[in-house]
This record gives structure tokens, C-alpha cells and sequence, in this order.
């Protein structure tokens, strides 16, 4: 969460792009020192004695200590020392004022103490964002800079608090505009389902329905309104793992609870009655193709969460319905048809100080979402390192664009394909592959039975490995794979390996 709101006020400030990066790194390791203090203090709830205060204040310099020895990490190590500074110079370690604080540890601080003071804590309850934002607009020009006290604000409710200046030397923040993306998230509070498919799921699911079958995930899934509003129920309900897709969030809401929530559901008849339910369709559309190339592409590289990859595919573009209520338009589709993803993101840093992908990370947790999805959805034009959700997201957003004639940066596209393991001759076919590829594939509502090992033992022996293939890859023994794949059968209820494969194959368990 820090990391992002440091990466999205860097934009809001005018830094470059390698700041804007730099200002990511450095959140992420902002307490690295931490990893040098006694377990006593990292783990006490209570009120720290003077001694545990002293030797907290340590973790800034000693994580610069540990930066500063390596050559990759040279330049973060100022700003991690900085992060505890203070506006008036009442800060530690140094006492540093005003601008002689790097400007990123100056970001970082501000952001550091928002979600601090928001979110919940061991010791107690969190005060919820306004309050924070109240707190740190009495604190700017005393603990904060003012500067980054703005960003931060509009970044997260679009109000203006009037300070328009950056950073010391540096450039006006961008404002077009931004006053008007605070109203546009709370406009975007519920998202519409179009009538078809709000009319689907109340027939499966009511009095009538024979019940909840493997279309059940397909329906909610074709629209986003309604993949937004189980997603958010599935919340409250689940008292597990928070459910990130929406196979499992349909296993924890009872098929009486969908009806009501369907029921409740504002509907966007056809024909489009406004350019809005014009550009959710739109977007409906892409989101579904992004999702194919998701799907067709998990099919190489087997990640360990597909549904929820789905689900970030299909949520993925929420933040330009923000975008473009604040404009006030809903159209460019030349703007579309011509410019690379990466250009069209820049031009919104321009205009607003921030992008859809980090305008659609905020609106998913206000939804009350889960954290992983906003980290998949703000990283899904960035991503590049790994082959996690937001770097597939990513690179299925590319391939459906080349797919449909968009404009795309071929040389990025294959970066990112590399990262994830997949040949020229892989994205090749995928990229062909995608108009003939069907929707969702049906997948039913259960959780899967099996464990992590019995999934992963399934998944190998789906590749046709033998036992002996199977135990190196895991580095377990034969006999204890023999044993998860006997386990596997008596739950996936089969006689044999082909069964268990098929079976769970289907379900979409592996």
C-alpha cells in the first residue's frame, strides 16, 4: 500500500520516471534496519521503553548502512536514512529540516504515516483514511512536507488543498482535472450490470433454479458489475482467505444471497442510454479478451492462483471508467487505435498527476477488495520482473491489443514474455490462437479438495511425469507422492490417475 501511494504522489509531483521508480524501491526497503533490531522490540504491542525507542530510532541509519554496501542499492540508502526526518527538524536520525531532506524520503514519510494512521495496528483500532488526511493537514509544514501533504490528498480523495508547489527546484504538479476524480471514485461506489447478464443470474438462482451449476461462475463473470459486487459480498462472508476470484467467492455466498444482490443491482438496459454504459461496455469487452489471453497463456506457464488472474484481467481497466468521468469523455477510440498503452499512461500522468492503473488499484480496495488484486491492477502496465499476476495481466493486455490490430510495443511484449518463460514461437500462437479462444471457461463454484501438494504432485503427473520424475521436481520421496496422489483420488472421488487428472482438469482445480 505505501509503495504505491509513493509511486502515485512521485507522478503527482512531476519526478521523472527513474524518480518514480527509485521512490518504489526505496518504500519497498524503507525498513530494511528493521531486520537488525532485537525480536523484543519488533515484537512488542505495548508502550516501548526508552530503551526500545532508542533502539528503534536506529532501524533508518542501519538500513542505510546495509544499502549503502551494495552497488544496486548505492542511492537508496539517503533516502531510507531520511524517511523519519522531520518538516521542522525534529526528525531522526539526524534531525535534517525542510528541503535538506531528500525529497523522496520526504514522500515516503508522508505516505508512511497516512496508511500508519489509517489501517489497523496490533495495539489498535486504525482512524480510516479521512481522519488521516485531516491529521496530516495539520501536520504539514510542522512534521510534513506541505508539498508532498498535497499530493498525497489528491491522490487519494482528488480535493485540492490549495499548496500547489513541488518539490524544491523541481516542477508544478500537474492539476487538470484532479479535483474532479474524488467525485468520479464516489460516482463509481456500485458499478452497473448490463441486463443480460443481471438477467441470467436471477434465473439461475432463483426459486426455480435447479441450483448453483458451473455456469453460475461464467454469468457473474461475464459482467463486471456483477463480478465487482460478489467479489465484495464474498468479503464479508468468507471467514478464511479473503476470495480474490470469483469461483471462490461465489463457494461462500448462498445462492439466496446472489439473488438479493442481483435484485439490489441498478441494471444498464439496451440500447445505451449514455456515452458511460457505452464505455463500460467497451470496456467489458476488452477485459474479457484480456482475460482469454490470461487464460490461454496460464495454460504455459501454470500459475499458482489462475482464478484470480482472471479476475484482475477482468478488473484490470476499472480505473479509466474514473479517468473518464473526470474528462468528461468516452470515446478516443483513435487515441486507442494509434498509441501504445505506455503513451496513452503517460498522457494521463500529464492531465491528472496519476494513471488508470493506479486510479483502478484505489477503487478496488474502497471496494473493500482484496490487497493482492489492487497490487495486480496497479501493476499491470509497470510489472516487468517476474512472472506474477500483474506481469501476465500485462502481457495478456498486450497480447489482446496485438490480437485486434492495436498498436503495442513489440520489444516490451517480449520482455515481458521472457520474464514468464514463454518462447517467441509460444507468444506466436498465443497472439493467433486468441479470436478462436472461447469465453471463461465453465468453472464451478466448489473449492478445490486437494492441498497445495496434492495439487502440485497432480499437476506434474498431468504433464505425464512418473513418480520418480515427480518426487525429484518437489524433492519429495516416491512414497510420499504416491501417497498425496492416493489422497487425491479418494477426494476427487476417481479409480485412477486419467480420472483424477480429467476430473480436476475440469474443475479448473489444476
Amino acid at each position: 500500500m505505501v509503495m504505491r501511494l509513493v509511486a502515485a504522489v512521485a507522478v503527482r509531483l512531476g519526478l521523472d520516471p527513474q524518480e518514480q521508480r527509485r521512490a518504489e524501491l526505496a518504500a519497498q526497503v524503507r525498513d530494511i534496519g528493521m531486520l537488525a533490531l532485537p525480536d523484543s522490540v519488533l515484537h512488542d504491542t505495548g508502550a516501548l521503553s526508552p530503551g526500545g525507542w532508542e533502539a528503534l530510532e536506529r532501524h533508518p541509519a542501519l538500513g542505510a548502512e546495509l544499502l549503502a554496501g551494495l552497488e544496486a542499492t548505492e542511492a537508496l540508502a539517503p533516502i531510507v536514512r531520511g524517511h523519519h526526518e522531520r518538516w521542522d527538524g525534529e526528525g531522526y536520525p539526524d534531525g535534517l529540516k525542510g528541503h535538506a531532506i531528500p525529497t523522496l524520503a520526504r514522500v515516503i514519510a508522508t505516505c508512511d504515516a497516512f496508511v500508519a494512521i489509517a489501517s489497523d495496528r496490533p495495539h489498535r483500532r486504525g482512524s480510516g483514511a479521512e481522519a488521516a488526511l485531516e491529521h496530516l493537514e495539520q501536520e504539514s509544514e510542522r512534521q510534513f512536507d506541505p508539498a508532498a501533504v498535497c499530493a498525497l490528498i489528491e491522490v487519494v480523495s482528488g480535493r485540492s488543498r490549495g499548496s500547489g508547489r513541488g518539490p524544491a527546484g523541481g516542477p508544478e504538479p500537474p492539476t487538470t482535472g484532479a479535483g474532479d476524480l474524488g467525485r468520479a471514485m464516489t460516482d463509481l461506489d456500485v458499478i452497473p450490470a448490463f441486463s443480460p447478464a443481471r438477467e441470467r443470474l436471477l434465473a439461475a438462482t432463483g426459486p426455480n433454479a435447479g441450483g448453483v451449476d458451473g455456469d453460475l461462475v461464467a454469468t457473474v463473470e461475464s459482467d463486471t458489475g456483477l463480478t465487482v459486487a460478489v467479489l465484495r459480498a464474498a468479503q464479508d462472508e468468507s471467514r478464511r482467505r479473503q476470495p480474490a476470484s470469483i469461483s471462490d467467492a461465489v463457494a461462500v455466498l448462498s445462492s439466496a444471497q446472489l439473488h438479493e444482490l442481483a435484485m439490489g443491482l441498478p441494471a444498464a438496459p439496451f440500447p445505451w442510454r449514455s456515452p458511460v454504459e457505452a464505455l463500460m461496455h467497451r470496456l467489458r469487452v476488452h477485459a474479457h479478451v484480456v482475460a482469454r489471453a490470461a487464460e490461454r497463456l496460464a495454460r504455459e506457464v501454470k500459475p499458482t492462483a489462475r482464478d484470480e488472474l482472471l479476475a484482475a484481467a477482468l478488473l484490470h481497466d476499472v480505473g479509466k471508467l474514473v479517468i473518464a468521468r473526470a474528462r468528461g469523455e468516452y470515446d478516443g477510440v483513435a487515441e486507442r487505435s494509434i498509441l501504445v498503452p505506455e503513451e496513452r499512461l503517460r498522457r494521463e500522468r500529464r492531465q491528472f498527476g496519476t494513471d488508470h492503473a493506479s486510479l483502478g488499484s484505489i477503487l478496488i480496495q474502497r471496494w473493500g477488495l482484496p490487497e493482492r488484486l489492487a497490487e495486480a491492477v496497479a501493476g499491470h502496465h509497470r510489472a516487468r520482473d517476474e512472472c506474477e499476476c500483474a506481469t501476465l495481466v500485462r502481457l495478456a493486455d498486450m497480447v489482446a491489443h496485438q490480437a485486434q490490430g492495436g498498436a503495442v510495443d513489440r520489444r516490451i511484449m517480449l520482455q515481458l514474455a521472457g520474464a514468464c518463460g514463454l518462447s517467441t514461437r509460444e507468444m506466436r500462437d498465443a497472439i493467433f490462437d486468441l479470436p478462436h479462444v472461447g469465453g471463461s471457461r465453465r468453472r464451478r463454484a466448489e473449492r478445490s479438495p486437494l492441498s497445495t501438494q496434492e495439487t502440485a504432485v497432480l499437476q506434474q503427473l498431468a504433464q505425464g511425469k512418473l513418480y520418480k520424475q515427480i518426487a525429484e521436481d518437489l524433492r519429495l520421496s516416491p512414497s510420499t507422492v504416491r501417497s498425496h496422489l492416493h489422497n487425491a483420488y479418494r477426494k476427487l472421488e476417481v479409480p485412477d490417475r486419467a480420472q483424477a487428472v480429467l476430473r480436476a482438469t475440469e474443475m479448473a482445480w489444476i
